[in-house]
C-alpha cells in the first residue's frame, strides 16, 4: 500500500505470502512426523471458512473502509507484536 498498490491487491499478496510460508513449514513438520492431524483438521476447517468470509467482506467493502480497517487492525496488534 505504501508503494501505491491498491489495498485489495496488497492484502492478496500478503495472503499468498502467508500461504507459502505455512506450506513450507507444514511440509517440514510433516516429514518429521510432527503433525497432529486431528488437531490440524480441527484448526484448518474453521480457518478456511474464515478465509472465505474474509474474502467476501474484502470484496464487498469500499477501498477506503478496507484501508481504515487494516490500519486499525495493525495498530491494535502493534503493542502485542512489540512486546511479545
Amino acid at each position: 500500500m505504501a508503494c501505491g498498490i491498491p489495498v485489495l491487491e496488497s492484502l492478496a499478496a500478503s495472503q499468498v505470502q502467508s500461504i507459502v510460508i505455512a506450506v513450507v513449514g507444514s511440509v517440514g513438520y510433516a516429514t518429521q512426523g510432527s503433525i497432529d492431524w486431528k488437531l490440524a483438521v480441527l484448526i484448518s476447517v474453521p480457518e478456511l471458512v474464515g478465509v472465505f468470509v474474509g474474502w467476501r467482506i474484502a470484496h464487498a467493502l469500499p477501498n477506503r473502509v478496507l484501508k481504515i480497517a487494516l490500519v486499525v487492525a495493525l495498530l491494535a496488534l502493534a503493542p502485542y507484536l512489540a512486546l511479545a
